[in-house]
This record gives C-alpha cells, structure tokens and sequence, in this order.
C-alpha cells in the first residue's frame, strides 16, 4: 500500500486532499420531454474526499454505479448535480482549456484490455495518442515518451511497432497503463484493471501499479468487485449501493469489524478459506437483486434486502422469515405496479382481465406456506392479495402502509463509527434502534 497513507488507521498520517466529491449524481434520462420513465440513478448524492498517495478502494455489486463515478470524475460523463473540487476548482464547470488542463491531471485504465486498443493502431501509436491530442512538446519528444513508457511498464522498444492482437491479455494491459500515463497524471482512475486477467497475471500488474504510484507519486482510484484484490492494494476502501456510499474508512479496519449491514453481507458472501472476510462473521444471504434503480427505495437504498432491516413496533414479534416473504411479496407488487402503467395494461385492469403470468393468490401461497403470521398481519396479507390481481398499486400501499419501517421512510444519514474518522450510513447506529453487536 501506499506511503502516505499508512497510518490511516489512527487518521494522523493521511496526505492533504487531492479530490473533493460533494453530493455527486449522474443520472440517465430516456431523452423524452413527456411522459417519459424516470431517470437511472447511477451516482445518486455521493461526498467523498481522495488523499494524495493514497489508494482509494471502490467496490460494491455489478450495476451499483462504480464504474459511472470513475467515468463521471474523468469527464467521460457529465454530472447532473454536484461538485467535483480540485484544488478549489469545481471541474464539472470547466471547459476549453481549463477542463484540457484537467485531463492530463486524470488517467483512465479500462476493464477489458483487449477492447480498450484499437486493433488497427500500433502499440506506439496507442501510447501516443493522448499526446497527440493535446498537443505534447513536440514530434520527436512524443516519441521518445512512449519510449520511456514502455520501458516503465515492462514492455521492450520493439514493441512499439506491433499491434494489441499480437500481445497476452497482461501484456495489453501494461499497454492500457502506458497510454493512462503518457501525459504525466498524477491521479489514475483504475476500473477493474486486473478482473480479465488470470490470477497469476493480476498479480503481476498490481505489483506493477503499486511500484509506479511509488515511483512518481500517484493517486488512485482502484475499482473492483474482488475483495481480496482491495484488501491488498487500498488504503482505505468505499462500499457503493445502488449508486449510495455505505461505508468508507481504512481498509483494515473495514474488512476486519465491518460496521454496514451492506459491508457484512458484501464480505459475508466470499466463499473459501482465502477469504478477506473475519473469521467470526456470519454468512448472510441476501433476497433478491438490487432495485431498478430508476425506482430506488424512498428510505434507505438497501432497505428492500437488508437482513437487519427494523421492524415495525407493532409487528417486532413476527419471525425474520415472516418478514422476509412480507419483503418480497413487496417486490412482486412492486413489479406488478410498474408493469400496468401502460394504456393497454390499464384498459384491461378496468375491464377485469388479468395479465399474464401467475396469479398473485398462487406467489403468495408459496412465499408464505409453512410460515406463522398474526391475525392482524394475516388480514392484511389477505386485503393486499385481494386487490392485488386489478390494481396492484392499490395492493402495495396497503401492504407498505401497515408494514412500514423507519427504514423505508428515512433515508439514513452518515454516522461516524470509530476514531479513525470511518462512516457507516445506517439507522442502526442512532442509539435508539441499535442491536446487540451493532458497531
């Protein structure tokens, strides 16, 4: 790991700020003026600040929105809301020369190495290109910098004069690092630079990254969904939930006493004894994917699946296996709802037909046999199944109205939960909803 940020378990060693995020979204709209769905939420609300040195770890599920973040802070895609300040410049209202300036401070490294060359262009040629683009001294000392770059990441000179198809998949992406560096960044955007390698080949292009950002000082933003690749090369590490950070604080310390039920569920779910995760942690499985996340929850983003979601007062008695069917009986309504928005699938509610797929009255039958419910919970399960086959909607706001939680109404604000300035966003850590064991 990185110098300058080894003590970032005690929070006193960290380098001063290279990169300040303050309530990030990127949303993607489907460019109608009317009517239209509303928009994906990819980034939605992000703060986090990057150190200089440092290796910030951003990890989280596939469609979580890492790989937008890493794009949006590269300017490869446009911000809808927020700031992104370097050095006191907001570089979401750059342009022309300033943003230019920007984008020699930045490098991008791509997931797939192979698709990231272009087939038709030379190794020099690839190299080159960003120095071409921005107009880089001059035609001789362009060439001499792909020259020095490749000997930096590995590569021989008469490499300069083949083409991507005719190299190994860790070789490509030495290249990919080659071109990232070309214009002398000091901040590399690295999104899952290794996860098309094989295991004996990662190795070798992380030992490579680590000895450059040693070498010339950089900074990074290393994006992946494999943990124990996270755990070996980041100082600290940010856990993302549909397009929401749930957790950030020093890698250690994050995989070693995980304070988000999101974390734990993460860490729990890596099978094997070479696991990054605690001994001591319980394997929890999560219901479900992910919501759309056009449609995110209106409380807490992993309120739909978390295992330790809060109950309602009145209902604190029903089993967890209760509340699990009572939770995806909501999606299945929750689907339903959405699918009958359409002029077609509203003539036929009104007219009675039911749609395809099986009725509502057989899900529930399944979700819920074998399972023991009040009579007051019973009642409502049997309202909402009533409803549900000719107005869905109608079924789901009986079902949210009598089962709702202070997770599904309040989105939950961050909480700073040890001394090393780690933060958490969850309504457990308000004393008044904490369990045993909670951090």
């Amino acid at each position: 790991m990185s110098s300058p940020t080894q003590g970032a378990d005690t929070g006193s060693e960290r380098g001063d700020t290279l990169l300040e995020i303050r309530d990030l979204k990127t949303y993607y709209t489907d460019g109608s003026l009317i009517g239209g769905e509303p928009p994906v939420r990819a980034v939605d609300g992000i703060s986090l600040e990057i150190a200089r040195g440092e290796t910030l770890g951003l990890v989280g599920e596939s469609g979580c929105g890492k790989s937008t973040l890493g794009r949006t802070l590269v300017g490869l895609e446009s911000a809808t809301d927020g700031t992104i300040a370097v050095d006191g410049t907001d570089i979401t209202e750059l342009s022309g020369s300033g943003l230019r300036e920007w984008q020699q401070r930045i490098g991008m490294v791509f997931q797939d190495p192979q698709e990231s060359l272009n087939d038709r262009q030379t190794i020099g040629e690839v190299i080159n290109g960003p120095l071409e683009t921005h107009d880089w001294k001059t035609p001789a000392k362009r060439e001499e910098r792909v020259f020095t770059l490749l000997d930096q990441v590995g590569l021989r000179e008469e490499h300069f004069y083949r083409y991507p198809h005719q190299f190994s998949g860790g070789q490509r992406q030495r290249i990919g690092i080659a071109r990232a560096l070309a214009l002398e960044p000091e901040f590399l955007i690295l999104d899952e630079p290794v996860s098309a390698l094989d295991v004996s080949v990662q190795a070798r292009v992380i030992n490579l990254l680590e000895q450059l950002q040693e070498e010339l000082g950089l900074t990074y933003l290393f994006i992946a969904h494999d943990l124990s690749v996270i755990r070996h090369i980041a100082d600290r590490v940010a856990v993302m939930y549909l397009g929401n950070l749930m957790e950030v604080g020093p890698t250690e310390r994050v995989f070693d006493s995980p304070a988000n039920p999101y974390t734990r569920s993460l860490l729990s779910a890596i099978p094997g004894s070479s696991t990054p995760a605690p001994d001591n942690l319980e394997r929890i499985t999560l219901r479900g994917t992910p919501p759309n996340p056009r449609h995110p929850p209106a409380g807490c983003p992993f309120a739909t699946r978390c295992p330790g979601k809060i109950k309602p007062a009145e209902y604190e008695g029903l089993s967890d296996e209760a509340f699990d069917a009572i939770e995806a009986f909501r999606d299945v309504l929750r689907d339903r709802s959405r699918r009958e928005t359409g002029l077609s699938s509203q003539l036929k509610r009104r007219l009675g037909i039911r749609g395809d797929g099986r009725s509502v009255e057989a899900i529930v039958g399944e979700l819920f046999k074998n399972i023991d419910l009040s009579p007051k919970a019973q009642d409502v399960l049997d309202q909402a199944t009533e409803a549900a086959e000719l107005d869905p909607e109608e079924a789901l706001a009986t079902v949210n109205e009598e089962f709702n939680s202070v997770c599904d109404r309040e989105s939950p604000a961050e909480h700073e939960v040890d001394e090393t300035g780690r933060r958490s966003r969850c309504i457990r850590h308000r004393a008044e909803h904490a369990s045993p064991g909670d951090t």
